[in-house]
């Protein structure tokens, strides 16, 4: 029973990790393209 707890907790964190670390890297390229946008409104 153990065992299959942290099996599951293990898998959600991933899961949970995966989520963050794709939510930063659209972060980012959202940010990059307001970058690259404002020098040509300028």
């Amino acid at each position: 029973m153990l065992q299959f707890q942290t099996m599951g907790v293990v898998s959600c964190s991933k899961i949970n990790l995966v989520g963050a670390l794709r939510r930063s890297f659209f972060e980012f390229l959202n940010s990059f393209q307001k970058r690259r946008e404002k020098p040509k409104k300028n």
